[in-house]
């Protein structure tokens, strides 16, 4: 292979890296802030939980409160029942014991439902207790890897760009313009790879002459298509 075109595939490896490494810094924010977004989710669904255990448990206890007003009242109407003279009031009386029998039974069920679901939800939050904590510090290690890369990712694109500069020490001026000038118009790829008569960056097939010359000489050619200047990965 031309010894240009080869510094030139350098060069282009060299710098699709610096990209590369760059892209990972730029996308460290948003990996951190998803990171971020799901610990928070996974707290809030947890305080949720807590919050509803605690809703449930000031429920029950109100609950509670009331029944005792009603077994009070009921005590209080047991004891008039024995007093009533008619059958007027007794039938009365008697009336208001039922309802408040029922009254009592009727809230004696919600505290039972209560008390069931407020022990699932206990049972829940103490088994998912611990690795809901073994999850959150996981992702607290994932956000501290990833705010500690970027120096790292930093200190390596600065070793890459003194790569870059004895590579292009080593082109000349005006075929590293042409470089340039393609990388520029294709997305920062100057070069493509020709493989079995392809252009393996627009997948044109090569004129069989050009692919011929290029297998044999070390003469520079470039994409019929794209415009790229093809080389071969085996005579790198």
């Amino acid at each position: 292979m031309n010894t240009a075109v080869r510094n030139l595939v350098a060069l282009q490896d060299v710098e699709l890296k610096i990209a590369s490494l760059q892209k990972q810094i730029s996308d460290v924010p948003v990996k951190i802030q998803s990171l971020q977004a799901e610990l928070d989710r996974l707290k809030q669904e947890h305080d949720r939980e807590v919050a509803r255990s605690q809703e449930l448990a000031k429920q029950r206890r109100t609950l509670e409160g009331g029944v005792d007003m009603l077994r009070t009242k009921l005590s209080k109407l047991k004891d008039q029942q024995s007093a009533v003279k008619t059958n007027k009031e007794y039938t009365a009386i008697l009336h208001e014991i039922q309802m408040a029998e029922e009254q009592i039974r009727g809230e004696e069920d919600k505290i039972l439902d209560i008390m069931e679901e407020n022990e699932s939800l206990e049972k829940a939050l103490k088994a998912a207790e611990k690795g809901l904590k073994a999850l959150c510090d996981t992702l607290q290690q994932d956000i501290r890897n990833q705010e500690k890369s970027v120096p790292e990712l930093d200190a390596e694109i600065a070793k890459m760009h003194q790569t870059r500069q004895g590579v292009e020490a080593g082109i000349e001026r005006e075929l590293l313009g042409t470089y340039r000038k393609i990388a520029g118009a294709r997305k920062g790829i100057a070069l493509a790879e020709a493989r079995e008569e392809l252009c393996t960056a627009c997948h044109i097939r090569i004129r069989p002459q050009v692919y011929a010359d290029l297998l044999q000489t070390e003469n520079i050619f470039t994409c019929d298509s794209c415009s790229r200047i093809l080389f071969l990965r085996e005579s790198l």
